[in-house]
């Protein structure tokens, strides 16, 4: 089994926009909502907790949400 670096992904943000909250124990509150595309078949999106988020901050959401995704992105199922 050969270690190869991971190929790094570059993906564009779609969107960032304020959002209300859905939570019930949020309500009223706002939530920040970004979108992304990776490639054209596949955009996500996510909210965080927070708004007035830096280009930064940004970045780091878009990344830590893509981590968790990555893995499972064109994972074949057998049914």
């Amino acid at each position: 089994m050969s270690s190869q670096p991971s190929k790094k992904q570059t993906v564009e943000v779609l969107s960032v926009s304020e959002v209300p909250a859905i939570e019930p124990n949020r309500l009223g509150q706002m939530d920040t909502l970004i979108t992304y595309r990776v490639d054209p078949l596949h955009i996500f999106s996510f909210r965080v907790p927070q708004t007035n988020m830096t280009a930064q901050q940004i970045a780091a959401a878009v990344k830590a949400d893509y981590a968790k995704r990555k893995g499972i992105v064109g994972m074949q199922v057998e049914v």
